[in-house]
């Protein structure tokens, strides 16, 4: 059996735009998924949702994360996210990333996150990406289009 010689393309991880915008909003180097969840175990600090906010997130779509009231608490009391809200927060963190990454542009993407979507049932993106499995179809759809499958 011969053996091929591997040699590198020299293109780029094909996600290394969404891990730099990733990086910018979650304050941590990311490599790779992996990253994410030790991030999540280890829990975020509440500066991510101000951080999401800059990204044009209003405060109703980062409610599903963490009640404005305990946000308050967690502010002054100068706590993280719990796990669950970290986890949350990192969804959508991911899903922001994506869709920036595939739009090449912040305003286009918060465009199609708002906008209400055929195949979720009229549901909005964002909406979309309140749950884990949600968010899932949101980045399914958003590699459909960078791939050119969906528009």
């Amino acid at each position: 059996m011969s053996t091929i010689a591997f040699h590198p393309s020299g293109v780029a991880h094909p996600r290394q735009a969404e891990f730099t915008i990733l990086e910018q909003l979650l304050a941590i180097p990311v490599r790779s998924g992996a990253d994410l969840a030790e991030l999540a175990s280890a829990r975020v600090d509440v500066s991510v949702i101000d951080r999401l906010s800059e990204r044009g997130l209003k405060s109703d779509e980062l409610a599903f994360i963490i009640p404005r009231r305990t946000l308050s608490h967690r502010r002054q009391a100068h706590e993280r996210l719990s796990r669950e809200e970290s986890d949350k927060a990192i969804r959508l963190a991911r899903i922001v990333a994506q869709a920036t990454a595939t739009f090449g542009d912040q305003d286009k993407a918060m465009a199609w996150l708002r906008r209400g979507l055929q195949r979720f049932g009229g549901r909005t993106s964002l909406d979309m990406a309140s749950t884990e499995h949600g968010a899932r179809l949101v980045e399914e759809a958003l590699t459909q289009i960078d791939e050119g499958y969906f528009a």
